[in-house]
């Protein structure tokens, strides 16, 4: 009888022993999905925030190429010879000196 309870007791903790051992491996299985669905979550985030980081700076060199003909078109702006050349190109006045040929 006492040969028949150590069997039994035996059995018993090795079934808790496998019981363990199962309840382990399925913690372990869901620690990694979860780690593996926020590594695959931050990748995707990564390649979105690069390729925004991209886009962005390609706005920002068309804009500084902007300012710098800004800038370049303000340090003429005052001198004699632009305001001449907007007088003649967009307002068509002629200097007293000019020619004025006209079409038939």
């Amino acid at each position: 009888m006492a040969n028949m309870r150590s069997t039994d007791n035996l059995k018993a903790k090795m079934s808790r022993a496998a019981l363990m051992r199962m309840v382990f491996a399925g913690a372990l299985i869901i620690i990694l999905a979860v780690c593996f669905t926020i590594f695959v979550s931050q990748e995707r985030e990564n390649s979105r925030l690069q390729r925004k980081h991209e886009e962005l700076q390609a706005i920002k060199a068309e804009l500084e190429a902007q300012k710098y003909e800004l800038e370049q078109l303000l340090s003429i702006a005052g001198t004699p010879e632009y305001i001449e050349r907007i007088a003649r190109d967009n307002l068509g006045m002629v200097a007293p000196e000019d020619i004025i040929i006209q079409d038939k």
